[in-house]
């Protein structure tokens, strides 16, 4: 994806391109990231076969471009062939562009002020995974010993939290939920069923 081969665990690579990062904020729980992974920038900007924009992914967009320009996390990119730290003072002018990798999928490229453009923009993954760690429900779960975990408990506990705090999950659309709580329309609907039940008892 984004002009980096994914040949490996992607969370065990020690680099991820820009792309990769964006699908992490957008999901942050591998099931989700990986899908987007899958398609590739292409895929990752629509939500629908009716390219409906991804307002996930372009969200994780917009906070991996703050986070780059106030320098919590910095990228490295090729300059004429050789490979240097992206100044943070850059990013502010810096002009997002794309490109064709080698297997002709879109890829990142990065222009600034003075015309120089950066290419195979990269982070460090353990950078983004400190700024955007795993969703706390989903990832506490995945790590446990023993039988593989269950989505619908875990998606509930993350609705009785959300509904706790804002009171709005019986209002909520399922397109909204399915991108909050990481799972399929129909885990959410059989979810919020159960917590608004329980609730109401």
């Amino acid at each position: 994806m984004d002009g980096k081969r994914i040949d490996q665990d992607p969370m065990q690579m020690p680099t991820w391109p820009l792309g990769m990062a964006m699908a992490w904020i957008a999901c942050r729980e591998v099931e989700g990231a990986s899908q987007l992974w899958r398609e590739g920038l292409e895929g990752a900007w629509f939500a629908d076969e009716d390219l409906a924009p991804n307002r996930s992914f372009l969200d994780a967009e917009t906070a991996l471009r703050n986070a780059l320009v106030d320098g919590t996390i910095t990228a490295t990119g090729l300059l004429d062939s050789e490979r240097i730290t992206v100044p943070i003072l850059a990013w502010e002018d810096m002009k997002i562009s794309y490109g064709f990798a080698a297997d002709d999928s879109l890829m990142h490229r990065a222009t600034n002020a003075a015309g120089a453009m950066y290419t195979e923009l990269r982070l460090n993954r353990s950078d983004v995974l400190k700024l955007w760690p795993a969703n706390a429900q989903l990832a506490s779960t995945s790590r446990r010993r023993g039988p593989k975990p269950n989505k619908l408990e875990a998606v509930k506990i993350a609705m009785a939290e959300y509904n706790s705090t804002h009171g709005d999950l019986d209002g909520m659309k399922e397109a909204a939920m399915e991108a909050r709580f990481g799972a399929s329309r129909d885990t959410c609907r059989k979810a919020r069923a159960q917590v608004l039940g329980s609730v109401a008892n």
